[in-house]
């Protein structure tokens, strides 16, 4: 009897382990990986040959977590905060284009349009950094960071875009993105928090994997570490979205705030379908 009841526990064990071994595999091969070695920093890259026809913008009604689009939409394997929006009133202030429709526009913020037109920033607001996913004519994705009005390979189409900004490498200008402003020399504004340390969303492409740095309250950054966090990781381009209380992402089990204890409500996400 005792050999019966031995034999049975271990057939339940090695099960178990199988069942276990099974649900890593599972979340190995879903094209994600999560690297979290330093405090405050994470690192996800995903591998756009298996995931790259499931990443995307999304765009909420109004102004939602990341954590409540992550819950609501069983098929979303990841949501992390997406481009710059008017939080009083929830209008864009960046673009975003969804199956090559644009979905968001500066200029449903007729506040900020008047207000950059009356200080000469327009242009800079409206050609500020975007993240491309570009179809060619077979169908065929690939993947870039570039400025707005920065003109797209022939024979390829904007397919999805997200934008935010600034561009941080290999070049950065604060000051063509309309980050910042000098006179004389001196700073005389600041947008984001650029040049100060704050949790921030950063996108990189390597190769053909696309990265999702998550810096938080535990380990804040200002733009200009970041593009040397850039050059360490040799990605070929990089570039900012929202940051600060924007800050945050859902992965499984993994939930990233800012430093507020709870999400902040937010107007469009990177997502990624499982």
């Amino acid at each position: 009897m005792k050999k019966i009841v031995i034999k049975i526990f271990i057939f339940l064990f090695v099960m178990s382990n199988i069942a276990c071994f099974e649900a890593l595999a599972k979340k190995v091969d879903d094209g994600i990986t999560m690297e979290h070695s330093t405090e405050g920093i994470y690192i996800f890259k995903m591998d756009t040959k298996k995931v790259g026809n499931k990443i995307k913008p999304y765009v909420a009604e109004k102004l939602t977590t990341v954590s409540d689009v992550y819950r609501n939409n069983e098929n979303y394997t990841l949501v992390a905060n997406g481009g710059f929006f008017d939080i009083l009133t929830g209008d864009a202030v960046s673009y975003v284009t969804i199956n090559g429709k644009v979905v968001e526009t500066p200029f449903s913020n007729m506040k900020l349009i008047q207000n950059a037109g009356r200080t000469n920033r327009l242009e800079a607001i409206l050609n500020r950094a975007e993240f491309r996913i570009l179809q060619d004519e077979k169908g065929k994705l690939s993947f870039d960071i570039d400025n707005h009005f920065a003109p797209v390979e022939e024979g390829k189409t904007i397919k999805h875009s997200l934008q935010g900004g600034p561009f941080v490498y290999p070049t950065m200008n604060l000051e063509k993105e309309s980050f910042l402003k000098k006179v004389d020399n001196k700073i005389a504004f600041q947008s984001a928090d650029v040049l100060k340390r704050r949790e921030r969303t950063v996108l990189g492409l390597k190769n053909e994997i696309l990265y999702l740095i998550i810096f938080t309250n535990q380990n804040k950054v200002s733009m200009i570490e970041i593009r040397d966090f850039c050059k360490k990781m040799k990605f070929d381009k990089a570039m900012a979205l929202d940051g600060g209380a924007s800050t945050s992402v859902n992965y499984r089990d993994v939930e990233i705030y800012s430093n507020t204890g709870l999400q902040r409500r937010v107007k469009s996400f990177l997502i990624v379908e499982k």
